[in-house]
C-alpha cells in the first residue's frame, strides 16, 4: 500500500505498531485523556519476556564463542556497531539495531540476526510464549539453538508422536515482516526466500515463510482473500502512518477529520485509551462491535449501510436476514420484481429463473410471488451483498443485550438439553507461559463429589508439566474405568475446551499416551459446556464462563477471579512464602470446575425465555 499522506513528520516507527489497533495508534498522537497505567498482568508480562530473552541470549552467548553482541547503548552507536558486524559476515549478531530506515519511517531491533550461507541475514526474535503446538495449519520448520541457521533446520514429521506444528502467532510474524523489509533497505537480508524466525519457550527456533498466503483477509469484491504476511504488514504498517500523519494535521486544524473512529476489541482491556474509547462506544444503545464476535470486518459492513448501533441492527430483520445468510440475492430479486405484478410467481422473475437453488429456498420459507419478495425489509435487503453469513445470529445478540432477560433460548430450541450420566468428572487446567501447572477435576458420582488437583510449584519444565499430567491422567482414566465397568455411564466436561485440548494433546504426546488421549477427546465422553452453552443459548454479552456462571446463581469463593490474577498468583506460589497464593490458586481452580458443574445443572432446569419472544 503507497501512503496517501505526507508521513515525513511522523517519528520513525518500530514493527509493534502494524499489529497495535489503528485507534490506539491516532490516540498515541492525540493523547485524549489521561493513559491509565499499565496493569500489573501487563507488567508481569513485560517483565517475564524481559527475563526470558536475557536467558536465551546468555545460552545463545554460551553456545557460539563467535556470536557479535552489540553493547553500546547509544542508539546511533548500536546502529552503526550491527551494521559493520553484518558487513564482515558475523555468523550470529545478538541484541542488534538495524539501521534507521528513513524513508519508510522504520527502526528496529531484531534479537537475533543469523547469517545465510548465500549472504544477508534472517530476523529472529524471541517471545515468552509457545511456538510450537500439537496441531495445525503450518507444518513445524525448526532449527535448534546450538545450529541456529534456517538451512539447518528440519521439517517435523507429523507421523512422529512428538510432532508439531508451527504456531500461527500473527504479532510474532508481523514483527518479523518488519525487520524483513528493514534488511532489504540496507541490502543485508537473505537472497534466499523471506524466512523469520521465533524462539519460544520450547527453545528451539520456528521458522516462517513471510511470502506464504496464510492469512485469510476481507478483499474489495466482498469476499475473503489470502495473503502473505508481508502483505499484511505493508497494508498495516502503512495504513498507521496515515493516521498518525492525519491525526497530528488534526491537531494542528481541528477540521481534519480522523481516520478512524473506536470499535471494541479484544486489545481494549489492556490500552491506556480505553476509557477515553469505551465512553463513545458505550453512547445510546452501544456501538454494533461491543456485540459478541462482531469484528472490524463485520462493524465496517454495518457501518457501511448506516447501522452504527445495536438498536438499529435490532431493528433489521431476521427472515430477511436469514433468506441472505442461506445466500439469497434478495436485493436482485426485489428490484427485479418491483417492476412485476405483484401475483408474479417468483420463477418468472429473471433472476431466481436463472438460479433454481435460491428459488427454492424462498420457496421453502413461504415465498412464491413477486409481491411477497417486494415485501420483505428492504434496509436488511442491502446486506445482499456483504458475504455476511453471520448477519441472523447478529440481530439475535443486538437484541439479547437490549432485551430484558441476561440470556435466551436460540431459535429453534424448545428445551434446553445438557448430556448427562452417571459418574461426570469437570476438568480446568491452570497455565503460564511456559506450560500446565495445575490440572483441576471435580468428580461427582451420585451424590457426593470430590475435588482432586494435580498440581507442582517446582520451576515449570517439560519434565514437571508432564508428570503433573501423568499422574492426573492416571487418576482421570481409572476413574473412567471403574465407571464403566460397573455399568454407569461416564461423561467428562470442560468449558472452552480449546485450550484444554492443546494441551492434552502436547503433554500426551509428551507422556506416551496420545492415542488414547486422541480417542478421549474425539469421544462422546468428553464435552464442551461452552459449545452445549453456545448451540441452545445466546445471550448479548458474550458466553465466558465468568460471564454465564452468575446466571447459575454461582459465585467464587476468591476475589478477583481471573486468568491474568492466576497469573499474578502464580509467581507468588512459587516463592519462599507462596502460601497464601497456592491456596488462592486452587481455590480459583476449584471454583472454575465447581462452576461448570452449577452451569449444566441450571441449564438442564432453568426456564429461559425464547429470543423470538423479543
Amino acid at each position: 500500500m503507497t501512503t496517501r499522506h505526507d508521513v515525513s513528520t511522523v517519528p520513525p516507527q518500530g514493527g509493534y505498531v502494524a499489529k497495535q489497533c489503528p485507534v490506539r495508534a491516532q490516540n498515541d498522537v492525540l493523547q485524549p485523556c489521561e493513559p491509565l497505567p499499565t496493569s500489573p498482568v501487563l507488567e508481569r508480562r513485560f517483565a517475564r519476556g524481559r527475563a526470558f530473552e536475557v536467558e536465551v541470549v546468555a545460552e545463545m552467548l554460551e553456545q557460539h564463542a563467535d556470536a557479535v553482541a552489540i553493547q553500546a547503548e547509544e542508539r546511533s552507536q548500536r546502529e552503526a556497531d550491527t551494521a559493520a558486524a553484518m558487513a564482515r559476515g558475523a555468523a550470529l549478531i545478538i541484541g542488534g539495531r538495524l539501521p534507521l530506515d528513513d524513508a519508510a519511517r522504520r527502526v528496529g531491533e531484531p534479537d537475533l540476526l543469523v547469517a545465510a550461507p548465500g549472504g544477508g541475514y534472517r530476523p529472529v526474535d524471541v517471545k515468552h510464549h509457545m511456538a510450537l503446538e500439537p496441531k495445525g495449519a503450518l507444518p513445524g520448520l525448526v532449527s535448534e539453538l546450538a545450529q541456529p541457521a534456517f538451512e539447518a533446520a528440519a521439517r517435523e514429521d507429523a507421523a512422529r508422536e512428538d510432532a508439531a506444528a508451527a504456531r500461527k502467532h500473527k504479532g510474532d510474524l508481523l514483527q518479523l515482516a518488519h525487520y524483513q523489509r528493514m534488511l532489504e533497505t540496507a541490502g543485508m537480508a537473505a537472497t534466499e526466500g523471506r524466512m523469520g524466525g521465533i524462539i519460544g519457550v520450547e527453545r528451539r527456533v520456528v521458522w516462517y515463510d513471510l511470502d506464504a498466503p496464510i492469512w485469510r483477509t476481507p478483499s474489495s469484491s466482498g469476499k475473503t482473500k489470502l495473503r502473505s504476511t508481508m502483505q499484511i504488514y505493508d497494508f498495516e504498517f502503512d495504513f498507521r502512518l496515515d493516521i498518525k500523519a492525519v491525526a497530528a494535521q488534526h491537531m494542528a486544524e481541528q477540521s481534519r477529520e480522523l481516520l478512524v473512529v473506536p470499535i471494541r476489541i479484544g486489545e481494549c482491556d489492556e490500552c491506556p485509551w480505553w476509557d477515553h474509547c469505551r465512553e463513545q462506544l458505550e453512547a445510546g444503545s452501544g456501538d454494533v462491535s461491543l456485540i459478541s464476535r462482531v469484528g472490524w470486518r463485520e462493524w465496517s459492513i454495518h457501518r457501511a449501510r448506516d447501522i452504527a448501533d445495536r438498536s438499529a441492527l435490532a431493528s433489521l430483520d431476521h427472515a430477511t436476514a436469514a433468506l441472505i445468510a442461506d445466500g439469497v440475492d434478495v436485493a436482485s430479486a426485489q428490484e427485479q420484481a418491483r417492476a412485476l405484478p405483484a401475483d408474479t410467481p417468483i420463477g418468472s422473475i429473471p433472476i431466481m429463473a436463472r438460479r433454481p437453488k435460491q428459488r427454492s429456498i424462498l420457496e421453502a420459507a413461504g415465498i412464491a410471488t413477486a409481491g411477497q419478495i417486494v415485501a420483505l425489509d428492504q434496509r436488511t435487503a442491502g446486506y445482499s451483498d456483504a458475504g455476511l453469513s453471520a448477519l441472523p445470529e447478529q440481530i439475535d445478540r443486538a437484541r439479547a443485550a437490549l432485551g430484558p432477560s441476561p440470556v435466551y433460548r436460540r431459535r429453534g430450541v424448545t428445551d434446553v438439553r445438557v448430556p448427562r450420566a452417571d459418574v461426570e468428572i469437570d476438568v480446568d487446567m491452570e497455565n503460564i507461559e511456559d506450560g500446565v501447572y495445575l490440572w483441576g477435576a471435580l468428580l461427582a458420582d451420585g451424590a457426593a463429589s470430590e475435588y482432586m488437583p494435580f498440581v507442582t510449584w517446582e520451576p515449570m519444565t517439560l519434565e514437571a508439566e508432564t508428570a503433573v499430567f501423568t499422574s492426573f491422567w492416571r487418576w482421570f482414566t481409572g476413574a473412567r474405568a471403574a465407571a464403566l465397568a460397573s455399568g454407569r455411564s461416564f461423561r467428562a466436561y470442560c468449558y472452552n475446551a480449546s485450550a484444554e485440548n492443546q494441551h492434552l494433546l502436547r503433554l500426551g504426546r509428551a507422556a506416551g499416551v496420545i492415542d488414547d488421549v486422541e480417542a478421549f477427546i474425539a469421544s462422546d465422553e468428553w464435552v464442551d459446556l461452552l459449545r452445549v452453552f453456545d448451540e441452545q443459548l445466546i445471550t448479548g454479552t458474550g458466553s465466558g464462563l465468568k460471564v454465564v456462571a452468575p446466571l447459575a446463581g454461582f459465585t467464587w469463593q476468591v476475589e478477583d477471579p481471573g486468568g491474568g490474577e492466576a497469573m499474578l498468583r502464580y509467581d507468588e506460589a512459587v516463592g519462599e512464602d507462596g502460601e497464601a497464593a497456592r491456596a488462592w490458586l486452587l481455590a480459583y481452580n476449584r471454583g472454575d470446575v465447581e462452576a461448570t458443574r452449577a452451569l449444566r445443572e441450571w441449564m438442564a432446569r432453568a426456564a429461559v425465555p425464547s429470543i423470538i419472544d423479543l
